[in-house]
């Protein structure tokens, strides 16, 4: 089974550093190496977290942002909150990663922190926050699972 699964409690050193638990780093690309092996892109997630991509996942989305219209100021303000927050990282030789100071800021991070896989990508979350996120959905789970999989995956307004 590929991809990214489960939430992990880890803590955040005094040098800004967080281990990436054993079970993410064994997913592998194709059966081969680590996705969280080599570099990685660490930035500014949804909702308040950050977002850790593998190499593989994020030419995917530098692929498809290539596609849309930079005439577009939507398009615009994205990447540039989205790529200038972003930092290439790699992890060291025990599966920590060095967390930015700026990101840091940015996802309100503490010394405790929620590492969750999302499939093709992992979210550090402040666990404060991510509780706060859930919240907001609360009794809607079945709501969403029912529009994403009803067919043609269009939400309702």
């Amino acid at each position: 089974m590929n991809g990214f699964y489960g939430q992990y409690q880890v803590t955040l050193d005094e040098n800004g550093r967080c281990p990436l638990p054993a079970k993410l780093r064994s997913v592998k690309e194709n059966g081969k190496k680590s996705l969280l092996a080599g570099e990685l892109v660490l930035t500014k997630g949804l909702e308040g977290c950050l977002s850790l991509y593998p190499a593989i996942e994020w030419e995917e989305i530098q692929s498809r942002m290539s596609t849309l219209n930079f005439t577009q100021k939507d398009y615009r303000f994205f990447s540039r909150r989205f790529y200038s927050s972003a930092s290439i990282i790699t992890p060291d030789k025990s599966g920590r990663i060095l967390l930015p100071s700026h990101l840091i800021e940015e996802a309100k991070l503490s010394r405790e922190l929620l590492i969750i896989g999302v499939n093709r990508w992992i979210e550090i979350w402040d666990p404060d926050r991510y509780e706060y996120y859930l919240e907001q959905f609360a009794g809607s789970y079945e709501d969403v699972a029912e529009r994403l999989f009803s067919g043609d995956g269009q939400q309702s307004e």
